[in-house]
């Protein structure tokens, strides 16, 4: 998981290279979001909550922009 900063948007990118689903729980992650409570997974267009765990599927990848 990392997250990158660009003219001022910040996407936050998770890959899961392992066989079984993960749970990033969201403490891990808070300081990257800049306390943002929400963001868009940029390929399917869902809405994520960021005040939760985050599950991420076997060998899945997400591009969250807040």
């Amino acid at each position: 998981m990392y997250a990158r900063t660009n003219s001022g948007k910040t996407e936050l990118i998770v890959l899961n290279s392992t066989n079984a689903e993960q749970v990033v729980a969201n403490n891990h992650y808070r300081i990257m979001t800049n306390d943002s409570k929400s963001g868009k997974e940029l390929i399917s267009g869902k809405k994520i909550d960021l005040t939760k765990n985050m599950t991420v599927g076997a060998r899945q990848s997400l591009i969250i922009e807040l």
